[in-house]
């Protein structure tokens, strides 16, 4: 924890930014969710540990910050619901935007995106 309250109060904000960011990842398939959680995991652990723990219990931002904890990788339950809001948000974005350009630049992301997602392959845990 950083000694210097300033300090702690910048660090704690830009966590409680990181969160908000995470949390409109979870719906918006173009804005990670993993790295804004963790970014403000990191940035609560210097600043806040109330807000620390609350991320932690978080029932839906929670669970990315426990499963890199522990080196699980991505739950094959989380990987499909991942991969249906991601091509539903594309989806209805294709139908809002309608441009051609644009549709093929997205097409190309979220090929790429659920590429990587399906071949995060969960790490052993041993007991």
């Amino acid at each position: 924890m950083v000694r210097n309250k300033a300090l702690r109060i910048i660090l704690a904000f830009l966590g409680i930014i990181s969160v908000a960011l995470g949390g409109i990842g979870v719906f918006l398939p173009v804005l990670p969710t993993t790295p804004f959680v963790l970014l403000a995991g990191l940035l609560f652990s210097f600043s806040s540990d109330r807000l620390g723990n609350w991320l932690e219990q978080n029932r839906i931002l929670g669970p990315y910050l426990k499963h890199y904890r522990k080196g699980t990788g991505i739950p094959k339950k989380a990987k499909i619901k991942t991969l249906i809001t991601l091509w539903t948000g594309l989806g209805i974005t294709f139908y809002i935007v309608g441009k051609l350009p644009l549709i093929i630049m997205l097409t190309i992301i979220g090929t790429i995106v659920t590429i990587h997602i399906i071949t995060i392959k969960p790490k052993q845990v041993t007991p």
